[in-house]
């Protein structure tokens, strides 16, 4: 299995994913390009013949949070783009030696329908494993970066950088430092992992350091209108009422 392209046209994103993982492009302001979620670090070679196709340059990478499979690819694509990176504002915390808590390996067994919702990638295997070496949080150790500072950080409320008709959605549960994207005019939610798509179902995240936080967040995301759910982990759920799904 290859990597997996997949155009939105009418929504101006591409989902390329390997295995379960997905990364985002989205066309934002004034030609710019955003990366979302780039978890591999051979996310930066998958997504090069894509963005041949696209008009505009990369002009940010940004993660919905940063667990290894979220940032893995981020310092490579910043380099070869001179893109500026943004990360939720919880996020630079870790950067600094605050240490993030992360799902216990019993909370992460509740995904495993993942593992089997699409064609094992053997990159996307290995890159996982890569990823947990070099970037992001998910062990008992801290927060690894090797890429360049971010610039900014992400704040509940605040437009997306590099796309501003897009909103910030804090949405803790998963990790204290989850964040979503909202679209309002196309009714489009880039959850991160506070809601995943497991047999084509829209779940919230099973896997979770604060249990009430995840409750709060499933509620004020369940009250969005939502057509077109783009989960970083599942496939995409395309429907006139996305809960009802």
């Amino acid at each position: 299995m290859s990597v997996v392209v997949e155009r939105f046209h009418e929504l101006g994103i591409i989902r390329i994913s390997r295995w379960c993982f997905n990364c985002f492009l989205l066309q934002g302001d004034d030609g710019a390009i955003v990366i979302i979620d780039p978890g591999m670090p051979t996310t930066a070679d998958d997504v090069a013949p894509v963005l041949a196709t696209m008009p505009g340059s990369v002009q940010v990478v940004t993660a919905t949070h940063g667990h290894c499979d979220h940032v893995g690819g981020a310092a490579e694509l910043t380099r070869r783009h001179d893109a500026e990176v943004y990360l939720p504002s919880i996020t630079l915390g870790y950067l600094d030696g605050r240490h993030p808590r992360t799902p216990a390996l019993t909370q992460l067994a509740r995904t495993w329908p993942l593992l089997f919702g699409q064609p094992f990638d053997f990159a996307g295997g290995t890159g996982f494993a890569r990823a947990a070496l070099t970037a992001g949080f998910g062990t008992s150790r801290g927060m690894l970066w090797r890429g360049p500072r971010p610039v900014g950080g992400l704040t509940d409320g605040a437009p997306l950088p590099g796309a501003s008709a897009w909103t910030v959605l804090h949405s803790p549960g998963h990790t204290d430092d989850s964040v979503a994207f909202w679209h309002a005019d196309s009714a489009t939610l880039l959850s991160g992992d506070a809601v995943l798509s497991i047999r084509g179902r829209p779940r919230f995240a099973p896997d979770t350091v604060d249990a009430e936080a995840s409750r709060r967040t499933a509620a004020r995301l369940r009250a969005l209108p939502v057509e077109h759910l783009l989960p970083s982990h599942g496939k995409p759920i395309h429907a006139r009422s996305v809960w009802e799904s």
